[in-house]
């Protein structure tokens, strides 16, 4: 705008030139002997060069009129070749007889071709500085008796362009093929005005743009008025459809009074039909009403009253508010979005509603919050968001723009987030086929936020919790997760998650807490397994880096600690298989099951440490009914798998068994079991007989060492026998 009104300036003082021109003419016969005169006059009131390249002409009567060829005015120094202004052709007059009576009424003033270039340079200097000519002080104007100002028949300009150039921002916008023309032009009296142009937007954006209103200019009031202004742009270039967007602006009035800084539009309304290469081939309607808009530039405050906007049915509304616009504007008030059905909506603007688990969610949005806006920063405060049963509520904002600070506070009173995940294939993935998920190491880097996220129930990843609390911070490319705690399971979970992503790739830290978990509902929901039950606690610290998830599981190091009490492990009997294994090897019938398959214990402990994500655990202990069980083993997490020798000691042996008396020969004994598989179906195999040979083993040593014994003995007799002989 301060380009254009600059603009209006230019062309303002170069009809005052044309005017100065025809006083000088007025007093000769033939302008054009003059031409010289009139170049030099002009160089030297503005130190640039005058040339006037066409024929002048002048006429009298009825209308004293100057008609001017093409002409220019030379640019300043250091801003190139070209000329500053330009012309084609141009026309000024003015009645006869009026003027000798003192009034002036000037006739329809015609301008053709006009060329201007406006150019900031690097250092910041600009072309039209020395221009500005002398200031009047204010007791001067305060003196003057204001002179009658003069009505124009109309203005007519045609094929005109302004050239508006940045060289430090390195930017370039072009206002061409500008046409104008108005009717009678008096102070106070409405005419009609009716314009177009294109403004470029140079290299990606062209706006053809058309005007229509009926205009008041109250000069000597300095208040001006548009009436039922239209506005037509049609809005092409890169991103853009081949026959552009079309918006077109409507309002009942705008009025600007200048004098006081006042200034007002009501009954605003904008639509239009968006296009693009991802929307529906039909485009994006939208449209957006104000009912009033008024600002007091003097007091520097704004008031924008019942904002309505409707995009392809989605119908936001709001107001706002503005203190200090000018200086460091403010701006609040409401926003409010009506339910609207995305799985309805989303296809309107060309997009793809998800498929989901469960297709009855995505049916209702609605939001509603108090903004607040400033020159650096915005915030929705007071935030309540609906989705489907969900309900959000608190605050989120950018705190800075230009370093995207978000900050948040938001809680959540319940969501099932796994309803909203693809459904499962038909086909089960097999294992190494998913590929691992990528670390995003740049979107980290650039992450900037700060706050804190609340959730009253949640299912993550088929994991239930409540009460959920986490707290995020982030900056230059270091994240943290803490306080992270939740209510889960019938325990509690407490963490602290760090990611490093200043490295060529990134490194996590854990360090997790779970206390009187029940263990059989969560590996129901997170491992899909019901082999495990019981009720304990777990502590880990570990670190790991890389450029995948898998990376980060295969390079896992640190140290872990568990205990489970009261619990079993179902699918397995460790007891039957104990008799069962007996059984064979002494070639006896297999005995009969009397229960369920599962391993109950009352106490299971053990600590370990982690090196490339293979949790070495050397002091496993578990407590049973009849069995005390010791070993050692490794825990392969990234394959899942199981590797484990153990001691099973027989304590005593269950009097409901069919075959308790042949079994007391196992009291005491020390049961070699190895547990391989997965962890999710873990393989027990007890070795009777690698038992049976530590039997042997024992009973040869012993026969051994009375053999000994014996032959000692009798050594020692004849030893003696000889020695007393």
């Amino acid at each position: 705008m301060r380009a254009l009104k600059i603009a209006g300036y230019v062309v303002g003082g170069l009809i005052a030139l044309i005017v100065v021109a025809l006083v000088l003419l007025l007093i000769f016969v033939d302008p054009n002997d003059y031409r010289d005169d009139i170049e030099q006059l002009v160089e030297r009131e503005t130190g640039r060069d005058l040339t006037l390249a066409g024929d002048l002409k002048l006429s009298v009567f009825p209308w004293i009129a100057l008609e001017l060829g093409p002409a220019s005015l030379g640019e300043a120094p250091g801003f190139g070749d070209e000329p500053f202004i330009s012309i084609q052709e141009a026309r000024l007059g003015a009645r006869l007889w009026p003027l000798l009576r003192g009034k002036v009424e000037i006739g329809e003033v015609r301008l053709v071709g006009a060329r201007v270039r406006l150019i900031t340079d690097e250092q910041g200097r600009n072309n039209w500085a020395d221009l500005g000519g002398s200031e009047t002080s204010t007791e001067e104007q305060q003196g003057e008796q204001p002179a009658e100002l003069p009505t124009i028949a109309g203005l007519q300009i045609r094929d005109a362009a302004i050239v508006m150039e940045d060289r430090r921002e390195k930017t370039r916008q072009t206002i061409r093929d500008f046409n104008l023309k108005t009717g009678r032009l008096e102070s106070g009296k409405p005419f009609d005005l009716d314009t177009d142009f294109v403004f470029d937007q140079e290299p990606s954006m062209s706006a053809h743009v058309r005007v229509v209103a009926n205009v008041t200019a109250d000069l000597e009031r300095n208040v001006h008025r548009l009436a039922e202004p239209e506005i037509d742009v049609t809005v092409t270039g890169q991103g853009y459809p081949r026959d552009g967007v079309p918006i077109a602006i409507r309002a009942q009035g705008l009025e600007a009074d200048v004098a006081r800084e006042l200034y007002s539009l009501t009954g605003l309304r904008v639509t239009t039909t968006w296009k693009g290469e991802d929307l529906p081939r039909d485009g994006v309607p939208i449209e957006l009403a104000a009912k009033d808009f008024n600002a007091n530039l003097a007091q520097q405050t704004m008031e924008l009253t019942a904002l309505d906007m409707n995009v392809a049915g989605a119908h936001l509304t709001g107001a706002l508010t503005g203190e200090e616009i000018l200086d460091a504007p403010r701006l609040r008030g409401p926003l409010k979005l009506d339910p609207v059905s995305l799985r309805e909506w989303l296809p309107k603007l060309g997009v793809d509603v998800p498929e989901t688990q469960d297709p009855k969610v995505l049916q209702k949005l609605s939001f509603s919050s108090n903004v607040a806006l400033t020159k650096t920063s915005a915030e929705l405060a007071d935030i309540v968001l609906q989705l489907d049963d969900t309900t959000a509520k608190g605050m989120f904002g950018i705190a800075d723009f230009d370093s995207n600070a978000l900050r948040f506070d938001l809680n959540v009173d319940r969501i099932d987030a796994d309803r909203y995940l693809p459904p499962p294939t038909e086909e089960p993935v097999e294992k190494g086929e998913e590929p691992p998920t990528e670390i995003p190491v740049d979107a980290l880097r650039a992450l900037n936020a700060r706050g804190q996220l609340t959730v009253g129930e949640a299912i993550f990843a088929g994991m239930t919790f409540s009460k959920l609390r986490l707290g995020i911070n982030a900056r230059d490319g270091k994240v943290r997760f803490h306080p992270s705690e939740a209510s889960m399971y019938g325990g509690q979970y407490r963490g602290d998650i760090s990611i490093d992503a200043t490295g060529q790739v990134a490194r996590v830290s854990l360090d997790e807490h779970v206390s009187d978990i029940d263990f059989a509902p969560l590996f129901k929901d997170f491992f899909e397994t019901d082999r495990v039950s019981g009720k304990g606690s777990m502590n880990l610290k570990l670190t790991g880096s890389g450029k995948t998830t898998d990376d980060i599981m295969r390079t896992l190091d640190g140290t872990v600690d568990f205990k489970v009490a009261d619990g079993a492990l179902e699918g397995a009997d460790l007891w039957y298989e104990i008799r069962r294994a007996r059984a064979v090897l002494r070639q006896q019938p297999i005995p009969e099951r009397s229960g369920p398959a599962r391993t109950p214990f009352t106490a299971l402990t053990g600590s370990g440490t982690m090196n490339d994500g293979v949790l070495t655990n050397n002091d496993l202990n578990v407590a049973m009914q009849y069995l005390k069980v010791t070993g050692k083993g490794t825990v392969d997490i990234p394959n899942e798998q199981l590797d484990y020798r153990l001691i099973a000691t027989v304590l005593r042996i269950p009097r409901e068994d069919a075959d308790a008396a042949q079994m007391e020969e196992l009291v005491d004994a020390q049961i070699p079991v190895t547990v391989t598989g997965s962890l999710t179906d873990p393989k027990i195999r007890p070795d009777i007989q690698g038992l049976i040979k530590e039997k042997v083993k024992e009973r040869v040593e012993q026969e051994k060492e009375k053999l000994e014994e014996k032959v000692k003995e009798k050594l020692g007799d004849k030893l003696k026998d000889l020695f007393g002989r």
